[in-house]
């Protein structure tokens, strides 16, 4: 469904103008040659809704060109240029990306997105002043509509940043509550690895709206400016989104290196349990050869002392173990509940 239908832009005399809410029938009318008009709509279901936008705007676009891409899709067909980039979006369990679709023809911009693009439609909210901003003669028309997908761009990019700040405040946060008192029943290996699975996600993001960029600056569309100093703002957002792609690859090798650490000790655990299982079989190992001699048929034995040299040789054979091993260290009785518990008889012994 097509929740709202937004419009802003300049007309010919050099006049901006903001329509909210109105009709994609009224917004279409606005399209002519000379005025700028950008048209914002917010859908439920842009898979559904964006060719049925196209069509009423006649933009001659298959819109599933842009939606079959993994991340983000460029396509330049002279007159019209396509773009998805993705609005990096977190959830209670995992993070993922929505689509936002950018259309370009000559004095024309159209963007679609669900909800999840917001900051779209907060920079439409100060469209009226973006506006003045712009070129107002129409023969600037490739000038002004490729300083308004840089703002489109640039916004895209901010937005995505700040779920990587998010990233790492909860990471310096679990920083904080390991060194504190909060760690205690905490599965600190699950929330690592959620933290990574969004690093990737942010990562593969980033990387693809970094190409796309690149295209856009590079790739010479005909609906985009020729003029170099304009098209130098689309290396601010490249600077950007490398700096947010150093970032992240350095959250992500503290994550990595704390994944490794728990594997680690979850392994260290492991080892010394199959330590102590080996103390425990060769505890009884002396103690159960005797036991089979003097279980051999025939043999006259008296166990009245039989059963003396059992227990003598158990107790003999787990204290020789016992301290073997523990000159290796290797005493999973120190872990903190046994601690404390020793702690507690030793206090009321005193």
């Amino acid at each position: 469904m097509l929740k709202t239908v937004s419009i802003a832009g300049i007309e010919e005399d050099g006049v901006p103008f903001k329509k909210e809410s109105i009709t994609l029938e009224d917004a279409a009318k606005r399209v002519s040659d000379g005025t700028f008009t950008w048209i914002e709509c917010v859908v439920d279901d842009i898979t559904n809704e964006t060719g049925k936008i196209l069509q009423k705007l006649e933009i001659n676009m298959d819109p599933s060109l842009l939606l079959s891409g993994y991340v983000t899709a460029y396509e330049d067909m002279e007159d019209t240029l396509g773009i998805m980039l993705p609005f990096i979006v977190t959830g209670d369990s995992r993070t993922q990306t929505s689509p936002v679709l950018i259309f370009v023809k000559k004095d024309l911009i159209v963007t679609i997105h669900d909800d999840y693009g917001g900051k779209i439609t907060k920079l439409y909210n100060y469209s009226t002043s973006l506006m003045r901003k712009l070129p107002k003669e129409p023969e600037q028309w490739a000038d002004r509509q490729t300083i308004l997908l840089f703002r489109l761009l640039d916004e895209v990019s901010e937005t995505n940043f700040s779920i990587l700040r998010t990233i790492i405040e909860q990471a310096e946060q679990l920083e904080i509550d390991l060194a504190g008192s909060r760690q205690a029943d905490r599965d600190v290996g699950f929330e690592l690895s959620n933290m990574k699975r969004s690093l990737l996600t942010f990562l593969n993001a980033v990387w693809a709206t970094h190409d796309t960029v690149r295209n856009l600056k590079y790739g010479d569309p005909d609906m985009l400016t020729d003029d170099d100093d304009i098209l130098e703002k689309f290396e601010v957002i490249l600077g950007r989104l490398d700096r947010q792609i150093q970032m992240a690859e350095n959250v992500m090798e503290v994550i990595a290196t704390g994944i490794t650490v728990i594997q680690t000790e979850t392994s260290n655990k492991l080892t010394k349990l199959i330590v102590w299982l080996t103390v425990a079989a060769t505890a009884v190992l002396v103690p159960n050869t005797i036991a089979t001699i003097f279980g051999i048929p025939g043999l006259e034995i008296s166990w009245t002392w039989v059963i003396p040299i059992l227990l003598v040789s158990t107790l003999i054979s787990a204290v020789v173990t016992y301290r073997w091993t523990k000159q290796f260290r290797v005493n999973p009785f120190r872990i903190k509940k046994f601690q404390n518990l020793r702690k507690k008889f030793s206090s009321k012994s005193q």
